[in-house]
């Protein structure tokens, strides 16, 4: 019993960090423009169900924003609607790695290594509380891939059908889950028609079409219009070689190249501290036996590592969606890296403050992102009712409900600039990204055309003006 109850406290433990950021820290898991988009078109999806108003188009895969309309129905802050959707589906996936773990490799128990690797891990457990679709893209993959696998070992139909429909609401959250769930669902599906199960086959499809309604009604006029991304079109093998990427997102420098970021998943910091380590191990060994399905567990990685590795930009949340097989496909040496060690539970205590010591250091931009763009929303909120020229933090405004009329630097080149307009720009980060776009361009003419008054500046290198006059 004492067992059980420690074992539950460690999948409730999202919660009690969520509890603490928020009420702490006001920490509201809104962070970049992408998260401000999943509040906007929630509360959209909200409204439609209220009014009948209709929502409009969305970008990106529907299910985190639908979630969240209908959970903010019992919780009325949308906002913490989303991210108890993430910390939930965290804890979720958290449990459904264990028991893949248990399916592969017959172990009545994963020792604690999904707390220890998973929950723990930076990366994951920043994001568990952000305002982001990644943790419930990655809590529907984890389980579409554990029924798909239930189906292929015990012949159970109603898996095959669970994991059907899990694996569309994966691909409907985030369109990349179709990429690492491919493997899982060719090779269940070869095992069904060996079967000769047509039924089930068919219910798949029937039901995986109503799964499909939402995406289709929403977005009825650009079904497929995702695969039209930049970033899809401009998918390159060459870019697994490359660290440096001019595209509509402006440049981007980074540090490695391609090929080694999409491997950070084994042993960055971030994921796994000592993972290079199990990697270093893992290679050296000069015979190396693959449990069942462990090879499938490195299939479906590499193929979703070299899909981001032909993508022109990086960035490490791509990466959680494989997170969970990586740590299912190690965990035979995580397992022996144990059971050498002779005081388990000083190493445990040990592992726990690294892991959450750089927990702290990697979560502290994005709480420092959010605190710079709640205090940028207060300290021009006694400017409301004016013209705002601005790019990039004009998302936080409009989301954190400032009344202005806002003009994008980003969208198009402007001819003029209104008088006594404001304009609100981030300097250093124009010359540094964007430099020959504009918004580069936009904020070298105003410069050049107009005399501005500097009403404000603030942390982060954002400046406040005013538009006087034209020279």
């Amino acid at each position: 019993m004492q067992h059980i109850k420690i074992h539950h406290f460690f999948y409730l433990f999202p919660i009690f960090v969520w509890v603490t950021l928020y009420y702490g820290l006001s920490f509201d898991g809104l962070y970049g423009q992408d998260s401000y988009e999943y509040l906007r078109y929630t509360e959209a999806l909200r409204s439609f169900m209220q009014t009948g108003k209709s929502p409009g188009d969305y970008f990106w895969g529907v299910y985190y924003p639908i979630f969240g309309s209908i959970l903010s129905f019992i919780i009325p802050n949308t906002a913490i609607a989303l991210q108890l959707i993430s910390v939930f589906a965290f804890s979720i996936t958290a449990f459904y790695l264990e028991k893949i773990i248990q399916l592969t490799y017959n172990e009545n128990s994963a020792q604690n290594i999904p707390f220890l690797f998973f929950i723990l891990s930076p990366i994951a457990l920043v994001h568990s509380i952000l305002i982001m679709s990644d943790m419930l893209a990655c809590c529907f993959t984890t389980l579409a891939i554990y029924h798909l696998l239930l189906f292929i070992q015990k012949d159970t139909n109603r898996n095959f059908l669970f994991g059907a429909v899990l694996a569309v609401f994966a691909l409907l959250t985030r369109y990349a889950a179709a990429v690492i769930l491919l493997p899982f669902c060719v090779l269940a599906l070869i095992h069904l028609i060996k079967k000769k199960n047509y039924t089930y086959l068919l219910l798949s499809v029937l039901f995986s079409g109503l799964v499909a309604i939402p995406h289709i009604v929403i977005r009825s006029q650009n079904s497929l219009q995702f695969l039209s991304h930049p970033w899809l079109q401009s998918w390159s093998f060459l870019n697994i070689f490359q660290s440096d990427f001019t595209t509509v997102d402006g440049e981007t420098k980074n540090r490695y190249i391609n090929l080694i970021y999409t491997f950070f998943t084994f042993f960055h910091p971030a994921f796994l501290f000592f993972g290079i380590v199990l990697f270093a191990v893992f290679l050296k060994r000069r015979k190396i036996t693959f449990y069942k399905y462990q090879k499938l567990f490195l299939t479906a990685i590499l193929l979703y590592l070299l899909f981001l590795g032909g993508i022109p930009f990086q960035n490490k949340r791509f990466l959680i969606l494989s997170f969970p097989l990586a740590i299912a496909f190690l965990f035979p040496f995580i397992k022996e890296f144990f059971e050498v060690l002779k005081n388990q539970k000083a190493v445990f205590i040990v592992i726990i403050l690294i892991q959450f010591s750089i927990g702290l250091y990697y979560g502290k931009p994005f709480y420092q992102r959010n605190s710079l763009e709640k205090n940028i929303a207060d300290g021009i909120r006694t400017y409301q009712g004016n013209t705002l020229y601005a790019f990039d933090i004009d998302i936080a405004l409009k989301n954190r409900k400032l009344d202005f009329r806002y003009k994008s630097l980003w969208k198009e080149k402007l001819p003029d600039f209104e008088k006594n307009a404001l304009l609100l720009v981030n300097e250093k980060q124009l010359e540094k990204q964007w430099k020959g776009k504009n918004p580069w361009l936009n904020w070298e003419t105003v410069k050049q055309d107009y005399q501005l008054e500097k009403l404000k500046n603030f942390p982060g290198d954002f400046n406040l003006y005013r538009i006087v006059e034209k020279k």
